[in-house]
């Protein structure tokens, strides 16, 4: 997953906050909701669409 275009404009810890809230929330340690900053919720989204997406297209 080298493709991050729908992380652009991010800072590089923002990038590293979105993967990190990613992992958690799809291993269900915390939900969206719980992301802080709160404007990150939107890319934390995008970020677990991309991965669910690479799944499919590589099964």
């Amino acid at each position: 997953m080298t493709e991050e275009k729908h992380l652009e404009g991010l800072t590089l810890v923002q990038k590293r906050l979105v993967k990190a809230y990613a992992t958690s929330v799809m291993g269900e340690v915390r939900t969206v909701a719980e992301v802080k900053p709160t404007e990150l919720q939107h890319y934390v989204k995008l970020e677990i669409a991309e991965r669910e997406i690479a799944v499919l297209v590589n099964e």
